[in-house]
């Protein structure tokens, strides 16, 4: 990672209550994929507010929670006492050689230093454990109202996260899975705009820029709202879902 990507990075620690409050969860069946069954000691990495954390703590799992921002990891420890609390990222997992039955990552990956952090996981991985990834993407628009709101963002900054590539899973074929898991969020316009507000590309803003995009944005749902009659527009999401389990014949990449 550039030093730019991980500035760009740590800009979530700015709005950390925010983010915590306006951005979306994961659905249980693509956590129930990615997750060993209870009882197994996984990390989560770059787990920023804790949201995918406490749907582990909540499958009875031990949650050695990674996070480089002391910003986003205090609101972690606020909304998970039980999770273990480690400030550093993916390249230095504080636990012993061997003791993980996987490490998870939720819309992180692209953040981290790919080499160094298949290093790290293979140090703390158990035999047959995996790397478990996920994003969590918008779907492409189809709806008259998801085609208008795509109009109004030429440099889709709608998201933070992308699919995985294949420069991002530097993996041999033969060890991975992939699962994908469509949902639906009704959404009111005041609460994308929130969730919009998150965005790095969206903090990176001028204040006034941004308030001009998030303005507009607002108005542009908000008559489509209004125009159907509905306080929430659905928007489709789709869990995108990556496993790796290394060989123990693999030593390399």
């Amino acid at each position: 990672m550039t030093d730019v990507e991980m500035n760009r990075a740590l800009t979530f620690g700015q709005v950390a209550d925010e983010y915590d409050r306006w951005r979306a969860s994961y659905p249980d069946a693509a956590v129930d994929w990615l997750a060993p069954s209870s009882p197994a000691r996984v990390a989560d990495v770059g787990a920023g507010t804790g949201k995918l954390t406490s749907l582990l703590l909540a499958r009875g799992l031990t949650v050695e929670a990674v996070e480089p921002d002391p910003r986003m990891l205090a609101v972690l420890a606020r909304n998970n006492p039980d999770a273990g609390l480690h400030q550093c990222d993916s390249t230095s997992i504080p636990v012993e050689d061997g003791s993980l039955d996987a490490v998870l990552a939720a819309d992180a990956w692209h953040w981290f230093d790919v080499e160094a952090t298949i290093i790290e996981l293979r140090r703390v991985l158990k035999p047959g454990a995996w790397l478990g990834l996920v994003w969590n993407p918008v779907l492409p628009p189809i709806e008259p109202w998801e085609l208008d709101l795509a109009g109004l963002n030429p440099y889709k900054i709608n998201r933070d996260k992308k699919p995985s590539t294949d420069t991002d899973r530097p993996f041999p074929e033969d060890e991975l899975e992939f699962a994908r898991f469509a949902w639906e969020w009704k959404l009111t316009p005041e609460h994308f705009a929130a969730k919009l507000a998150t965005n790095s590309a969206v903090i990176a803003m001028s204040p006034q820029e941004r308030q001009e995009h998030l303005t507009a944005v607002r108005s542009l749902l908000q008559q489509h709202c209004d125009a159907t009659g509905i306080p929430a527009l659905p928007f489709r999401f789709e869990a995108s879902c990556t496993r790796w389990t290394p060989k123990p014949s693999h030593t390399q990449i």
